[in-house]
């Protein structure tokens, strides 16, 4: 008798939203993770060329060389650079998103965050990148359109979504095809899948 593999979860799946919390408190530990995670603890400093320590500067997003003062920033080159958004919810939402494997809506954010819409929206298309090189949003002459697949219930007739799968098609004139299965047809269930995989300069 074949024994069954034991489902192996990952180490996101283990990490609560309690811990989480405890972990990225404020944004300055948010900053010191980064830079933990991007520079070794001494680097050779680019413009004295010492091999040296880096301090925080005050009030900054930058450490500075010990001996020369020159100062790197750990956000230079990532989705946090420039940005005005606090890194506790760039960091909340890169949470989020691996936890949730069905994903998770620009809408959601916007409410949980306190951003804009569009701030929201933006930033679950960076952090969807950053989770997938691969993903790139709907541009160009775009359709939607939903289907019913399925046997319909007993005693019900004509056309209607009663007992039945409901899809979600995103198609790229002359480029690519998105189909998903979604709880209903309802536009408070499709606007937000549109609104998150579509360009905002597209037409649908």
């Amino acid at each position: 008798m074949t024994k069954k593999r034991k489902k192996i979860k990952s180490p996101m799946e283990k990490f609560t939203l309690k811990q989480f919390l405890e972990m990225f408190p404020n944004d300055d530990v948010c900053l010191d993770y980064i830079r933990n995670k991007k520079y070794p603890k001494r680097i050779d400093c680019p413009k004295c060329e010492k091999n040296a320590l880096f301090h925080r500067v005050k009030g900054r997003k930058s450490y500075a060389c010990d001996f020369c003062g020159y100062q790197i920033s750990p956000t230079s080159n990532t989705i946090f650079h420039k940005s005005r958004t606090p890194l506790t919810n760039w960091f909340y939402i890169i949470y989020l998103m691996a936890q949730t494997r069905g994903g998770i809506s620009a809408k959601q954010i916007q409410r949980e965050t306190g951003v804009t819409y569009k701030t929201a929206w933006r930033m679950c298309k960076q952090v969807r990148q950053c989770l997938d090189e691969n993903y790139s949003p709907f541009t160009g002459e775009v359709e939607v359109d939903e289907s019913f697949f399925g046997s319909r219930r007993k005693g019900k007739r004509g056309r209607g979504e009663e007992g039945k799968i409901a899809i979600l098609g995103i198609v790229e004139r002359n480029g690519k095809l998105e189909a998903r299965t979604i709880p209903n047809a309802k536009s408070k269930t499709i606007l937000p899948i549109v609104n998150e995989n579509v360009a905002i300069e597209a037409m649908v």
